[in-house]
């Protein structure tokens, strides 16, 4: 599902979570989760850049991007950083999907 204009971008880390959690389907949340959490990096380019640009991270007093800063105790933090956060996030809460496949 991508973001309308009219949907309001996500506030806090957990919102931002939640709306991806919503977006993707089963497979999606299996593929993120299966990744070694030592290889998150590797989604920087792809999930990251999803990330900065539908839930408004360019923007200098994005809550969503203090939300992030919060999170690592700093004051504040650049898009990439923020993606970063919310990317790991969604990781931890997708670690029950880590076993999707065997389901089926």
């Amino acid at each position: 599902m991508a973001k309308t204009p009219l949907t309001p971008c996500p506030r806090t880390v957990a919102e931002a979570v939640e709306m991806l959690v919503e977006e993707f389907d089963d497979r999606q949340k299996a593929e993120v989760a299966l990744t070694f959490k030592t290889a998150l990096y590797l989604l920087h380019f792809s999930l990251g850049s999803h990330i900065r640009k539908t839930c408004g991270l360019w923007a200098p007093d994005s809550p969503l991007r203090r939300d992030c800063s919060r999170a690592l105790g700093r004051d504040d933090l650049p898009p990439d950083e923020a993606s970063d956060v919310i990317v790991e996030a969604l990781w931890e809460r997708l670690q029950p999907y880590r076993d999707f496949n065997t389901r089926r």
